[in-house]
């Protein structure tokens, strides 16, 4: 009889070690999926973000398109609040976005052309066109496209 048990024992607690391993094992590969499943923007839709936001005044959301190694090496991007102060003494009251077209794109580097319309606090127009490059490092702190040279001669070439 107590051999009985401990064989009933075992069983229960070698089935109860399986059922939990495959709960375990389902559970990663659901979680694996799911992060697989998430896509990055492309190149052009952080683009567009950028500008959008800078018309929204939504600095930390223009912010979060700028590379780590832009924020490094602009002074001007050394940190949110930093930023905040120099993007809004631009005294750009709206921003227009007449066109975005990705160029190029190898999956590390990509070049977008854009040209947009900005409006002034004294009511005054400014068309302005250009290219983007943005780099796409999957050890950036938060991943995906970023820009490395939004404004002024500084360029991020980490």
């Amino acid at each position: 009889m107590d051999r009985q048990k401990k064989i009933k024992y075992g069983g229960l607690i070698l089935l109860l070690v399986f059922l939990g391993l495959g709960l375990f094992l389902s559970n990663t590969k659901q979680k694996q999926e799911e992060q697989q499943a998430y896509q990055f923007p492309p190149p052009e839709t952080v683009v567009r973000h950028y500008f959008t936001a800078w018309n929204d005044k939504n600095y930390p959301e223009m912010y979060a398109t700028l590379s780590d190694g832009f924020k490094k090496i602009d002074p001007h991007s050394k940190d949110l609040a930093t930023f905040r102060q120099f993007a809004s003494a631009q005294g750009i009251e709206k921003v227009t976005i007449i066109a975005i077209t990705e160029k190029s794109n190898n999956g590390q580097t990509a070049e977008v052309k854009y040209a947009v319309e900005s409006t002034l606090s004294d009511g005054t127009t400014n068309p302005f066109e250009g290219t983007f490059t943005l780099k796409n490092r999957p050890g950036d702190v938060i991943r995906g496209w970023k820009l490395i040279h939004p404004y002024g001669d500084n360029i991020d070439t980490s």
